[in-house]
């Protein structure tokens, strides 16, 4: 396989066209919605507001942020 190059503005235009994530390049933060939320009576559900939309190439992205730009990540349950 051949090794992908990116740089840090493209990467960032393509995960902003997702629903899971959000970055924030000023903070050099990356926040992606939570799989499960707990409800106020302690349960724990499905978060409504996920849709799943990160994939393996997502992931490469986001984990290139992270390696070569010092980005941090986030799970949260809403933006």
């Amino acid at each position: 396989m051949s090794r992908k190059h990116y740089s840090e503005d493209e990467v960032i235009r393509v995960l902003s066209k997702k629903n899971d994530i959000r970055i924030l390049k000023v903070n050099k933060e990356i926040r992606i919605l939570s799989d499960k939320i707990v409800t106020s009576n302690g349960i724990s559900t499905r978060n409504p507001n996920k849709r799943f939309d990160l994939g393996n190439g997502s992931w490469g992205k986001i984990d290139y942020l992270t390696k070569f730009h010092g980005y941090d990540i986030w799970k949260v349950s809403k933006f």
